[in-house]
């Protein structure tokens, strides 16, 4: 691709992402002398038993290191700033594992946002101080998670596929954005 076209199809996705609420996402695979001390040291002190794959993920919202590793039985993706410090942890669920009251509350915001839905991914999002969410990975933790999905939704005429960050409760959308068309560049764990 030359200069002028990825310039021109740069400045189209910062204009579409700073106007609108668009999922922009591309991940790849880093060697671990890539990753800042300050991430490989959290991870350390994890103690995770199975390797773990670091990535780059640069989005709407900038670059991040990712982790990611399966431990205890679930998928977990730890995300660092490019300093090194952890941003959030999110665990891989089963949509049918939430409570009762979450699922209810979560059925009913995406009922009344799309005529049709299907929720393709869940996960559970814990943000915190770094010793806190140690703990998350090693027993359990007193922190509240927050609730990602990845929701393919019919709303007029087609589908399409978004992310919604819900509360702790899963009454109340913090965030909903749509992908770009053809986002192949995201990995998905």
């Amino acid at each position: 691709m030359n200069k002028n076209k990825l310039l021109t199809l740069l400045l189209i996705l910062i204009y579409q992402t700073s106007y609108s609420q668009f999922k922009f996402e591309r991940e790849y695979r880093v060697s671990l002398k890539e990753v800042p001390v300050q991430a490989i040291d959290f991870v350390r002190r994890a103690k995770f038993k199975k390797k773990v794959k670091w990535f780059v993920e640069e989005s709407q919202e900038g670059k991040t290191f990712e982790a990611k590793v399966n431990h205890n039985g679930n998928k977990h993706s730890l995300e660092f700033n490019e300093k090194g410090e952890v941003l959030d942890i999110e665990v891989k669920v089963k949509f049918s594992s939430l409570s009762e009251t979450v699922k209810g509350n979560v059925s009913s915001i995406l009922k009344k946002r799309f005529r049709k839905y299907r929720i393709k991914k869940v996960q559970l999002q814990f943000t915190g101080r770094g010793e806190e969410l140690i703990k998350c990975l090693q027993t359990t933790c007193g922190l509240q998670p927050k609730f990602e999905l990845i929701v393919k939704g019919k709303d007029k005429k087609r589908y399409q596929k978004f992310e919604f960050l819900f509360n702790e409760e899963g009454n109340k959308v913090l965030r909903e954005l749509k992908f770009l068309p053809d986002n192949y560049d995201n990995l998905e764990f």
